[in-house]
């Protein structure tokens, strides 16, 4: 009998998580056409919701994910005394400044609403140890600016799989600057060594087209998977 009832409960969680993830969808895309605090506020209850059905990950994290909703629902905290160095001062107010700014160049503004911009990102744990942040704002006379952020991530726990763990540590090496013009020849960019700061990102929930991630500082983000082939 209680592998059935086990059984019944997964698939009642399964239902319910399917249900509630069309719900922070929905919510996501209220935001979209009328950014606002309460709407806001909706979107973080789904996300809530959806983590409270505990699928966890099903679905490997590796691949290529589009941001869909970030934001920041607690200041950074400290790093940890290894992390502790004369640059954490400037890294912390680093992050407080990429909520403030990045995800209204990322397609969301703190408040959720759309932008003329695109952010994408790459998870490779599992080959090359690789995650890579792509944002790309369109610009006016037909010129675009290509901001990629380079990092390493290592699986937190050493037992887990790298293909569905739930916490990772990213480690950015650096940025990349680049001012697309069509008219012109590419351009090698601007590189920008960053102080290597370390920080954690913990998946919630993801699944076959669906990433919840929660950053050690805070960060609350939503992804949609891409195919690896656009």
């Amino acid at each position: 009998r209680t592998p059935i009832t086990t059984s019944r409960t997964a698939s009642t969680r399964s239902a319910t998580a399917v249900a509630t993830k069309r719900s922070l969808l929905s919510a996501v895309a209220a935001l979209r056409r009328e950014p606002s605090v309460a709407r806001r506020r909706g979107v973080l209850d789904a996300v809530a919701r959806l983590e409270e059905c505990q699928v966890g990950v099903s679905s490997p994290v590796d691949g290529r994910w589009a941001l869909i909703f970030s934001t920041q629902v607690e200041p950074p905290r400290p790093g940890s005394e290894q992390e502790a160095n004369i640059l954490q001062p400037v890294i912390d107010a680093t992050y407080a400044l990429f909520f403030k700014v990045a995800p209204s160049l990322a397609g969301a503004s703190p408040d959720g609403s759309s932008s003329s911009a695109a952010n994408e990102q790459l998870v490779d744990v599992s080959n090359s140890g690789q995650v890579r942040n792509d944002v790309r704002i369109q610009l006016p006379f037909g010129r675009r600016l290509d901001i990629t952020v380079n990092g390493e991530a290592r699986v937190a726990a050493s037992t887990a799989s790298a293909l569905t763990t739930s916490e990772l540590k990213v480690t950015f090496s650096d940025c990349v600057f680049k001012l697309i013009d069509d008219e012109k020849a590419p351009v090698e960019g601007l590189r920008v060594p960053l102080p290597a700061p370390v920080g954690s990102l913990v998946t919630t929930h993801c699944d076959d087209d669906l990433r919840i991630s929660r950053g050690g500082r805070g960060g609350i983000f939503v992804l949609r998977r891409l195919p690896n082939s656009q």
